[in-house]
Order: C-alpha cells, then structure tokens, then sequence
C-alpha cells in the first residue's frame, strides 16, 4: 500500500477518536430531540465528518439499494437518503463516532465513507468508488462496467 494513503487513512482515522470529553457529549446527544439537532451536535465535536447526501444507490448497484431497505425494514423506519461522511471507525476508541452514525442510521439514512461511494455526474445516485468497485470485482460479483455514471443516466 502506498505510504501516502497510508497517512492519510491514518490522519483520518485520528480525528474520531473518541475526545476526553465524550461522556459529556454523549449527554448532550441524549438530550437531542431532533435531527437537526444531532447534527448541530456533530457538525460541533466533528466538523468535516459530514460530506454530504445522495438520494439512493444507483440501480446499476441493486444490491447496495436492496441491504439498505432491508436494515431500514428491520428496524422498522423508511430509507432516506445515503449520507456520506469522512470516516465511520469501529472499536472502542471511536465509540462517539459510532453512535453519531447509529443516529442517522436509525433515521433511514444508509450512513457511507467517502472512500467508498461518489455521485453519479448525472442523477447523483451513489456509486462505488474505483476502490470498491474492485473489491466487488475480486469477489467475482456480476458488475457493469465502472463508470462515474449509471449506465441509463
């Protein structure tokens, strides 16, 4: 792996961990009543962890639209919109993190890395970026051709 995107994974990672504060947080994010109010609440601790959304994933990619619907039909909420943020870490250093992103999930947003999904240039439904798509490749998934587009946009 290239040391360079070593670094940056790394430097990524560093800033959600969790801050000497996070009970105290943890507090204010119970205290939430709203949405909105969640994400006043992360846009504070995390400044750049929202990147932005995308109204679905592309049909080209029906199986990142069909897992989403069934984890939103298990917990019994409508899927949104798929949120894209900077970073979601597992572990217990990123505890914080995690419950901001159980947040959203729970509203019906399909909560994604920005290293993972891009916008389609034309409809801005989610993608897999050339770094996912060729993990699904490995995996001798049945793909279309990657494109920065749907193959009907």
């Amino acid at each position: 792996m290239d040391a360079g995107f070593e670094k940056y994974v790394k430097d990524v990672t560093d800033k959600y961990n969790n801050p000497p504060n996070t009970e105290e947080i943890m507090s204010e994010l119970n205290l939430c009543q709203t949405l909105g109010d969640v994400k006043t609440l992360v846009d504070k601790v995390f400044p750049e962890w929202f990147v932005t959304t995308m109204p679905r994933f592309s049909n080209d990619y029906q199986q990142f639209q069909n897992n989403w619907t069934l984890v939103c039909k298990k917990i019994g909420v409508t899927p949104t919109q798929v949120m894209i943020v900077e970073e979601v870490e597992q572990g217990p250093d990123y505890t914080l993190i995690q419950n901001f992103a159980e947040c959203f999930t729970r509203a019906g947003f399909a909560v994604r890395k920005k290293m993972e999904f891009i916008p389609c240039s034309e409809c801005s439904s989610a993608l897999p970026s050339a770094l996912v798509y060729k993990q699904l490749e490995e995996k001798n998934k049945n793909l279309p051709e990657w494109s920065q587009k749907c193959s009907k946009c």
